[in-house]
């Protein structure tokens, strides 16, 4: 059976290095064990990097993540691609993420960003792939499972 891709947004890569437990670090966990593939942007990681100091997480962590290839990275869209995602979302930075998670064929867009990306619009433009939290995903495997 194929993996499923989970493309990670900057926000659930901070909150899965900031805590042991909770969805965003079960979701490392999981590709630890092969489960599922993480994947994410070079924008993302670059966001992440930028607020690794405001919340204490030691910078190792996060190279640590691409390192072991818990978390891989995918090819950065066209700025024409990019472009195309602008109006989507209320924040305009968001757009290279939309438009990555796109570009790699992700199964599902991770995130907890509720005021720009967890939104209906987002959803209906990325429709068929999932969008939703660490908690949203983790009750839609459930689901997928019975």
């Amino acid at each position: 059976m194929k993996l499923l891709k989970i493309f990670l947004d900057t926000s659930v890569i901070l909150s899965g290095l900031a805590s042991s437990t909770g969805g965003s670090r079960k979701l490392f966990a999981a590709a630890k064990l092969k489960k599922l593939k993480l994947v994410t942007s070079l924008n993302a990681i670059e966001e992440a990097a930028d607020h690794l100091d405001k919340l204490k997480i030691n910078p190792n962590q996060l190279s640590e993540l691409l390192r072991t290839k818990i978390v891989f990275l995918v090819k950065n869209p066209s700025e024409k691609m990019i472009e195309k995602f602008i109006q989507v979302s209320p924040d305009p930075n968001d757009a290279p993420i939309l438009a990555a998670a796109l570009l790699c064929g992700a199964d599902f867009l991770v995130s907890l960003d509720k005021k720009h990306i967890l939104t209906p619009k987002v959803r209906k433009t990325l429709k068929p792939m999932k969008i939703g939290s660490p908690k949203d995903f983790w009750k839609w495997v459930g689901k997928r499972k019975q």
